[in-house]
């Protein structure tokens, strides 16, 4: 009982600094105990639930009413791993489909409560093509943070008498960014059940890549962005190109090449990750300039695309597929090392080479 009073207090001291924060926000955020009640929430996660009085009720009353139980709460298995989870939830009373993200908040390294954060994907489960509403809650979240950063460089004084710890707060609203920007890759992932967490793992090859390399952390942090949204562009891809378990015809490779080309459309019209774009719309490009969209070769594609290029490749070919058990990652050196100076960069080639001598990949 002593553990549960401590914890609770050291959440409480944070209340006020927090609803600040999750009341910039764009989509719905709530913050709770480790006993599944709400401590706060944001107008939008309120508007969610279409009633007011959400303080202190339990999450699985509120935002996975048909079930009612702890089971069927991402937050219970956030309380035993210590990760971030997910799931996607069908809420018949509110007649949506939510994807819900689960957080942990550790302070003094104490596990003391969850975040959820929820995203609206009805029209996404309803039409394949239905990505503008995700589209415009990354760039919203996105401003967001740029708007903090701008704050926390003109007005650090200000800043922080209103949240008391910059870093703190800034690096916790940093966090909320890339669970959406997750979530946003999860539901791209999970079109087909073959790549599913295909994402993720791309991100973790590129970012060690980057690392041997030698880029310094912005260039890798955009990396990290670009890897895992580099898909976005399967959102308008018929599932069952994804899905089928023999080759393709000429026609439907077509339609599957449109990707990179689709996914840079999705995103232009978020000025804040202009930088992130071309990594998007040439990660397919080849050094002997027989890739797509765009046919470039050698430097003229950018460093960040190559990078993807090889962790992408190495990732498809370590992995099963509708049409062929999953070749294993020494046939997939082997062709790394084949095509390496006409498909792939050699430099690039040659770094995660050495990255996978280490066994630093995970």
């Amino acid at each position: 009982m002593e553990d549960k009073i401590t914890t609770r207090n050291i959440l409480d001291k944070h209340i006020k600094k927090w609803q600040a924060l999750i009341e910039t926000l764009p989509y719905p955020v709530s913050v709770h105990d480790t006993e599944f009640n709400v401590v706060m929430a944001n107008k939008k996660f309120i508007d969610v639930c279409g009633r007011a009085d959400v303080t202190g009720l339990k999450c699985y009353d509120l935002i996975h009413c048909q079930e009612k139980r702890v089971e069927g709460c991402p937050m219970s298995k956030t309380l035993k791993s210590g990760n971030p989870e997910r799931a996607e939830l069908y809420e018949p009373t509110l007649k949506k489909y939510l994807l819900v993200q689960t957080s942990p908040i550790f302070i003094e390294e104490n596990l003391v409560g969850i975040t959820h954060s929820v995203t609206d994907i009805t029209e996404l489960k309803q039409s394949e093509t239905s990505y503008i509403e995700l589209t415009e809650v990354l760039g919203t979240s996105l401003n967001e943070v740029k708007k903090r950063e701008l704050l926390l460089q003109k007005g650090k004084d200000a800043f922080l008498n209103m949240l008391e710890d910059i870093n703190e707060s800034y690096r916790e609203l940093e966090e909320l960014f890339m669970s959406t920007v997750r979530a946003m890759a999860n539901a791209i992932d999970a079109k087909s059940h073959w790549t599913r967490g295909h994402s993720e793992r791309v991100m973790v090859y590129a970012e060690q890549i980057a690392h041997e390399m030698g880029l310094d952390e912005n260039d890798t942090k955009n990396l990290r962005l670009a890897a895992l949204l580099h898909d976005v562009g399967k959102i308008g891809t018929y599932d069952y190109l994804l899905d089928r378990p023999k080759k393709l015809t000429d026609e439907e490779v077509e339609i599957i090449r449109k990707h990179p080309a689709q996914g840079a459309e999705i995103l232009k019209g978020i000025k804040q990750l202009k930088d992130i774009i071309p990594l998007i719309r040439h990660h397919h490009e080849r050094i002997d300039g027989k890739g797509y969209p765009d046919k470039l070769k050698g430097d003229e594609i950018p460093l960040g695309a190559r990078i993807l290029h090889v962790s992408d490749s190495f990732d498809s070919m370590i992995s099963d597929r509708p049409y062929r058990s999953a070749p294993g990652s020494e046939y997939a050196i082997s062709e790394l090392k084949r095509y390496s100076g006409t498909q792939f960069d050699r430099q690039v080639v040659e770094a995660f080479l050495r990255v996978l001598s280490k066994e630093v990949v995970v």
